[in-house]
């Protein structure tokens, strides 16, 4: 039976997905004094958000900026942003979010290939993107700062008196967004989403995941360059009714107290924050927060049940990619079952497929593929790849690039990137399940494990590490560790010592780095047993 909201909570829309600009004029005329948004010292009711977003549409109006321009934003968490993305969204522009950590060609191919007809970027990162893109890309471009030679002042701008800009008439099923996913095993692909994803995702996930409650106050680290900030923490709690805490970044040293500090009952996390934040010295007051709920992907099956104690909280496991409305899998919060991902959303239909397309038994591995029951959730495929769109798009289904199984109970379990499979003396090796056991060594803080050439042709089994602060880590003893743990054909033979992982800025490791450092310089296990 599907769950009932409670009574003082009214959400934005029906089960028929409504554009963004009529998302935010919606919720503004049903609590136009309630609080919506708050950016450190800085407070936003729902009216003043729609006010900003008109002022900032009038102002890229001013410019010319209309129906299916693109408007890029190189910008941290910001007011700006959030100005300028539902302006975009009332003029039917086209969002086009670019990663704050990209330099030199990566940046330079996104902008370029997205076609951007504005650029804002933040003042730090200006002269990375003079460097990646000299005179090319947007001719109308602006710096979030002071002005300098260039680049005009944002602020500026929208603080100057415009036209009116009538709002565009826009249909759920139009673009809101070309986001660029993260890279790691190649150029990025467009992904290109409508705003009837926007809404879909921030509905489901605020009603029938989150349930939100009217004294819930939801907080997120994570950029508004991706799409989990943007779908389920931005529009969740536009269609809900109750604040979002935009912070500026993730720090795990001072997350609880900023999480005090705002009241905050629900925060998102992804990649390795769970991780991070239970590695930080314990506290006496660690359980003494108001959070309820994290919700989000990744959380360590070992780690699970020890973080909730500690911190006095519900771990809600979700999945998805960018090309699925952030999650198409969802731990259902009566019934959440460490370790697996949940059960299938209401708009999706989920599946693990073998590799000829014939669905899998239960508990036997294969690819996650996902086909959408409603129009427009699912991405509408990668802007200007029409090869890769095909590639992904097989009968309708998306190809997640994802190893996982379906259980006898019907939950879902993710076993591995495909793509991260590492192959070894006829033997298919998952670098998840090699890295879950390297991290319970206790001087090692995370590791990414990755298959190297081997000269006996298929790979080796190389792992990362990164060991926590004032201890060292013997590879002897990380390698006997795993010995004891791992089947022989998984043990790494190449062991690497790092400060630090490369990751992008939603923290997933760059593993296509790490494979292009190769072995030169890490521990050989096999050369050690040769001496």
């Amino acid at each position: 039976m599907r769950p009932r909201a409670p009574e003082s909570i009214v959400y934005v829309g029906t089960r028929e997905p409504i554009a963004l600009g009529a998302i935010l004029d919606a919720r503004a005329e049903l609590s136009p004094d309630a609080v919506f948004l708050r950016f450190g010292a800085e407070q936003r009711t729902f009216a003043q958000t729609v006010q900003r977003a008109q002022l900032a549409a009038d102002a890229l109006a001013s410019l010319g900026v209309g129906r299916g321009d693109k408007v890029a934003l190189m910008l941290p968490n910001s007011l700006e942003f959030i100005d300028l993305w539902f302006a975009s969204a009332m003029l039917g522009a086209i969002l086009v979010p670019v990663n704050t950590a990209l330099k030199g060609d990566g940046l330079r191919y996104i902008v370029e290939h997205s076609q951007s007809r504005v650029a804002v970027v933040d003042e730090p990162l200006q002269e990375v993107y003079e460097a990646a893109l000299g005179s090319a890309g947007p001719q109308l471009r602006f710096g979030r700062g002071a002005a300098r030679e260039g680049w005009p002042a944002i602020a500026e701008l929208l603080a100057g008196a415009h036209p009116r800009a009538a709002q565009a008439s826009v249909r759920p099923g139009d673009l809101a967004s070309v986001l660029y996913t993260s890279g790691t095993t190649g150029l990025p692909k467009g992904v290109m989403n409508c705003h009837a994803a926007y809404h879909a995702a921030g509905r489901e996930f605020a009603e029938r995941y989150v349930r939100v409650r009217a004294e819930d106050v939801l907080y997120t680290t994570l950029p508004l360059f991706h799409v989990n900030a943007q779908m389920l923490s931005t529009v969740g709690a536009l269609v809900s009714g109750v604040p979002l805490i935009l912070s500026p970044r993730f720090s795990a040293s001072r997350f609880f107290d900023e999480i005090r500090e705002h009241g905050a009952t629900v925060f998102n996390y992804i990649g390795a924050m769970l991780t991070m934040l239970h590695n930080q010295t314990p506290r006496d007051d660690d359980g003494e927060n108001p959070v309820r709920l994290t919700v989000g992907g990744a959380a360590p099956a070992e780690l699970w049940e020890r973080f909730e104690t500690r911190f006095g909280l519900q771990i809600l496991e979700i999945y998805g990619l960018t090309e699925t409305a952030t999650f198409c899998l969802g731990s259902p919060p009566d019934d959440v079952r460490v370790g697996k991902l949940g059960l299938p959303v209401s708009w999706a239909e989920v599946q693990v497929q073998r590799e000829d397309g014939t669905v899998a038994d239960a508990g036997e591995p294969g690819e996650i593929v996902v086909r959408s029951k409603r129009p427009q959730i699912l991405f509408e495929g990668y802007y200007r790849n029409e090869q890769a769109t095909r590639t992904a798009m097989e009968q309708g289904w998306f190809h997640s690039g994802d190893r996982g199984r379906r259980d006898a109970d019907g939950y879902f379990v993710f076993l591995d990137r495909l793509k991260d499979t590492i192959r070894r003396r006829g033997e298919n090796i998952s670098s998840y399940e090699v890295e879950r056991i390297v991290n319970t060594h206790p001087d090692v803080v995370e590791s990414a494990a990755v298959g190297v050439a081997s000269e006996l042709g298929e790979e080796e089994v190389m792992i990362v590490v990164v060991v926590h602060e004032r201890r060292t880590l013997d590879p002897h003893a990380l390698v006997a560790f795993c010995e004891e743990r791992m089947a022989a054909f998984m043990v790494p033979r190449y062991v690497r010592i790092r400060e630090q992982l490369p990751k992008t800025a939603t923290q997933r490791v760059q593993k296509f780095t790490l494979r292009e450092e190769g072995t030169a310089g890490a521990w050989d296990r096999m050369a050690e047993t040769a001496r």
